[in-house]
Order: structure tokens, then C-alpha cells, then sequence
């Protein structure tokens, strides 16, 4: 009898070693991301499906807020714990590149006859995807700006709609009639425009550039950026048409919008979901391409999933990559958060372009991405970005002028570029 129980004791043993073995054979991918509670909600529905058609990974997904996922990146890397996958932003991706934190993935693209590359527009591959014409990430949207406006007020003013026709005088004149104070009491209620949070944008319609051709030389002591720089901020401090730090203290130019006390105001498709749908009650507004300067131009920049270098099983992340970045998510990204795909196979369906709420120009984000330039890409963007968005500050509040601070900061630039190289 005790034989008999001993046998069937270790039989249980066996199989639960067994069960236990099976369950272990599951290969582990951690992914991180950032996002809103809509899009989490999205990521984990789209990671949960992922599992059902592929049982053998187990995937765990780490919501981290974008402005600290470069950190978590480089200290997980420096610490020997990646994540396996992580999503990625055109602000810091080439740093990144440079740094060899991701694996190259032009190997894994021309092997795999599933995927194909060139569904993806080209200007978010070249822009945020690839580093010294290799591929180390896969865009999964795009960040174009254009301008929305307030078409109430508009027609108010008795102002045509701004169309691809507007250049900056025409820009300027609308701001100017659509600045207003409202209540006579000395202070403006009412302002025209605000300013593109891209101040590359300026430069880049003026025909300017932050760096030279061969990307090892400051350029913004040169007149064509800091004159398109200047005639940003005199948006503020000259013509008074622009909001400046005092008045969007405790508002901010976003809100001043959606209140209906802004005319024009420079965003992201995104912002129509993420902010307009729920705040703006009282007038009807839509999208309208940037004015051009000497020439037609805006900021684009998104978001992209790249394997991380020292992921243990890079063939599964490349599995998860491939899912990330497929039509299914763009679709619904599209469709819950009005976010432009990268794929343009998406793009141009009826999950963006067929969307039945506001603005209901939102094809002009689409017309934009080919005007769009990206942040430089070099090693030191990130930081580099942040010195001159530093120095901009003071000319932004009329401290010093914007000649002034370009030949401050064009210097500062010289020396990350070549501690960089």
C-alpha cells in the first residue's frame, strides 16, 4: 500500500514538473510604452490578442510617461535589464541610434516576406526609423502639425478661412483683426494666434536650416534663422497678436483655444481627440495648412517600436514589432485617437479620413507630411534641442533679441556636435 501511495505521489510530482516545465518554455518580452488611458487600453487589448496567435510568448507591458522613457532606457541599458521592445520618439531616437541601444533591423525586414517596408511612408522611415541609412526602428504614427482655427470667429471677423493660399503677411493680417479686447478694459480678451511649440518650424519656412548640409555646423547665426526666429517672437512682443508667458501662466495656449479666445492655434491631429471633442462647446472649428514663408514647411515627428540591442530573444521581439506596428493597431489609433498612421495603406482609408466628427478638414495633416522636416539627425538631438530651446526662452520674453541668442547658442551647438562625433 505505502508503494503504492509513494508511486502515485511522484506520478503528481512529475506532473506538475511537467506543467510547470511547459509553462516555462513561454519566452518573456517585456515592452514599454507611454500613452494616455484610451491608448493603453488599446496597447493591452492588441498585446492580449498577440498572445493568442502566438502561445509561446508571454508579454508584459510597462506604461512609463514619455517624458521618462529616454531615461529608462538608458539606465536599464547601462543596468544589464532592457526591455526587450520599447516604443520610441523622433526627439531622441537618434540619440539612442548612436548609442547602439537598438538592434539593426534591416536583416530581419528583407528576410521576412510578411512585412512589408514600403507601406510606410517614407518620411517617418528616413526621419525616425533609420540612423546613418540603417534601420533600427519601425514607425507606428506620425506627429504633423498644421493650424486649426475657429471658424466662429472667423466668420465673426468676416475673415475667409485660411487654405494654402495663406503666406505669413496673410497670417499676420488675420491675427491682427481677430485680437481683440473684448470688455474695453485695456487688456486683451481675445488673441489672434499662438506660437508653433516648433520653433523649427519658423526657420525651416524661411529657408533656413539648424545645421549645415553635413550636419557639423551650427547654423542659426545665419539671417534666414534667427530673422524667421525673430519674426516669431515679435508675434508676442511687436504685434501683440500671440499670448506670452504671463497670460498662459494659468491657462495655457491649449485651453485658450478650447475656451474660444484663441483664433488660431498650431497642433497635432491627436489634439482634436485628446483634448477638443470633450472642451469645446460653444463654437465649430476645423484644420488649415501652415502659411508658408519663402517656403511651405512644418515640424514632423511620431512615434516608432524598436528591439532593443541586448534583448535575449530578438526573433519574438521581432514577432511583437511586426504586431505593433501592424494595420490592426494603426486602425484603431486612428479611429480612438484620430493619431495618423504610418502605414499609408491606413492613412488614406476610411479609419482616419472617414472619421464622422471635427475638423472635418483632417486630410490636410495628410497633404502636410510631405512639407514635414524632422529634428537634425545627430547623436546629440536631445540635448542639443534642449540648449537652444533654453537661450530661445530669453528672446521669447523679450530679453534679448533673437541675433543675440543664436550667436550665443550656435557656439554652445559647435561644441556638442563635435564632442559627439
Amino acid at each position: 500500500m505505502r508503494a503504492a501511495v509513494t508511486a502515485v505521489i511522484i506520478l503528481i510530482l512529475l506532473s506538475a514538473v511537467g506543467c510547470s516545465s511547459r509553462k516555462d518554455d513561454r519566452i518573456n518580452l517585456i515592452i514599454t510604452a507611454w500613452g494616455n488611458e484610451r491608448e493603453e487600453k488599446t496597447l493591452r487589448s492588441l498585446i492580449a490578442e498577440f498572445a493568442k496567435t502566438h502561445p509561446k510568448i508571454r508579454v508584459e507591458l510597462q506604461m512609463i510617461p514619455h517624458a521618462r522613457v529616454f531615461d529608462k532606457l538608458m539606465i536599464s541599458t547601462a543596468g544589464g535589464r532592457p526591455p526587450d521592445v520599447s516604443r520610441v520618439s523622433s526627439l531622441w531616437f537618434h540619440t539612442c541610434a548612436e548609442k547602439e541601444l537598438f538592434e539593426r533591423l534591416d536583416n530581419y525586414v528583407n528576410s521576412d516576406k510578411t512585412f512589408d517596408i514600403d507601406d510606410f511612408y517614407q518620411e517617418a522611415v528616413v526621419g525616425w526609423g533609420k540612423h546613418s541609412g540603417r534601420l533600427y526602428a519601425i514607425p507606428t504614427d506620425i506627429d504633423v502639425y498644421a493650424m486649426y482655427f475657429n471658424r466662429t470667429m472667423f466668420d465673426k471677423a468676416g475673415i475667409p478661412y485660411p487654405d494654402w493660399s495663406w503666406d505669413w503677411k496673410d497670417y499676420l493680417s488675420a491675427a491682427k483683426k481677430l485680437t481683440k479686447d473684448t470688455n474695453g478694459d485695456g487688456k486683451i480678451d481675445q488673441w489672434g494666434t499662438s506660437l508653433d511649440q516648433f520653433w523649427q518650424s519658423y526657420i525651416y519656412q524661411n529657408g533656413g536650416s539648424i545645421l549645415s548640409p553635413d550636419l557639423k555646423k551650427c547654423t542659426l547665426n545665419e539671417p534666414r534663422a534667427w530673422q524667421a526666429l525673430q519674426w516669431m517672437c515679435d508675434l508676442i512682443n511687436r504685434e501683440k497678436v500671440a499670448p506670452g508667458a504671463e497670460e498662459t501662466a494659468q491657462i495655457g495656449t491649449r485651453k485658450l483655444f478650447t475656451a474660444g479666445r484663441l483664433g488660431m492655434f498650431i497642433s497635432g491631429s491627436w489634439d482634436a481627440e485628446l483634448n477638443f471633442k470633450d472642451q469645446i462647446k460653444n463654437f465649430e472649428y476645423d484644420a488649415a495648412p501652415l502659411p508658408k514663408g519663402k517656403i511651405r514647411a512644418t515640424f514632423i515627428g511620431g512615434g516608432a517600436y524598436a528591439i532593443l540591442s541586448r534583448s535575449k530573444h530578438k526573433q519574438e521581439a521581432w514577432e511583437l514589432v511586426k504586431w505593433m506596428t501592424g494595420k490592426e493597431y494603426q486602425s484603431r489609433a486612428a479611429i480612438d485617437s484620430q493619431i495618423i498612421p504610418s502605414r499609408k495603406s491606413v492613412a488614406k482609408s476610411g479609419a482616419f479620413l472617414k472619421l464622422k466628427k471635427p475638423p472635418k478638414n483632417r486630410a490636410v495633416f495628410l497633404e502636410m507630411i510631405k512639407y514635414g522636416r524632422t529634428l537634425p539627425p545627430v547623436a546629440c538631438a536631445q540635448e542639443m534641442n534642449e540648449v537652444i530651446s533654453a537661450e530661445l526662452a530669453l528672446a521669447i520674453l523679450g530679453k534679448e533679441s533673437t541675433k543675440t541668442a543664436c550667436e550665443k547658442v550656435t557656439p554652445k551647438v559647435n561644441q556638442l556636435l563635435k564632442y559627439s562625433e
